[in-house]
């Protein structure tokens, strides 16, 4: 019997062909520890990785050495689509990661035999377009502090539509699994004005820290109002 896990799984509810089967009978679960890369600059595109727990951080190197992390990816999200036969990315696990490593190749046929299947998984990719807009908007022209606002709130919507178990309500709980240098090369900071920014926003009891890794937004009007919008894109149903 053919077992069918994670948000491919969700995905092709209701659905049925011979290749959806094929694609899950290729389906291998992998776990990587902390810091081993999922992918690498350069390498193949053969595979596709749908995350089922832990954080990934999507990054690339410049020739001078300087990392510019492009987004974090947690369950429910999917790593590897590329239009290139090669990664142009690096991914690496920046906590203990468990994904289904399937073939690009088997994914693609399912993409072109099975209508209901592909709609859902264009939806998704535009999704990773519209996240990669709220990217450049977070890193514009906004202060430090703007930029850590519009940061809680990129991971607060992130953490309800990706939620292992699917889309739920939004939360003023943040889960920061990422370091300090992490969020600092995704927002185009160093590391010192990131921390300086976290510190602003507690003196100022928009947030409280419940631990190094979490934070509790107390102003949830105020970060918005900092981040310069209401909120990230919402989530919309389970695909």
């Amino acid at each position: 019997m053919i077992v069918r896990k994670g948000h491919l799984a969700e995905m092709a509810e209701g659905a049925e062909s011979a290749e959806l089967d094929f694609l899950f009978s290729e389906g291998r679960e992998r776990h990587f520890v902390q810091g081993e890369h999922l992918i690498t600059e350069g390498e193949r595109t053969d595979y596709f990785y749908d995350v089922l727990d832990g954080t990934v951080a999507l990054a690339r190197n410049g020739r001078d050495g300087r990392r510019q992390i492009l987004s974090f990816l947690g369950a429910r999200q999917f790593l590897g689509a590329s239009s290139t036969e090669r990664y142009p990315n690096l991914a690496t696990a920046l906590t203990p990661v468990t994904a289904i490593c399937y073939p690009r190749a088997a994914l693609e046929r399912v993409l072109e035999t099975t209508p209901s299947f592909g709609s859902k998984f264009r939806v998704v990719l535009t999704r990773i377009l519209e996240s990669s807009h709220d990217h450049v908007y977070t890193i514009g022209q906004r202060s430090a502090v703007e930029r850590v606002a519009s940061f809680l709130l990129y991971l607060r919507s992130n953490q309800a539509r990706f939620d292992p178990v699917g889309p739920r309500d939004k939360s003023t709980h943040i889960e920061l699994p990422m370091t300090r240098l992490d969020i600092a090369d995704f927002l185009g900071l160093t590391i010192e004005t990131v921390s300086r920014a976290f510190s602003s926003l507690k003196r100022s009891e928009v947030i409280t820290f419940k631990d190094s890794h979490s934070c509790e937004i107390i102003n949830l009007e105020k970060i918005r109002e900092l981040g310069g919008r209401e909120d990230f894109t919402e989530h919309r149903g389970r695909a």
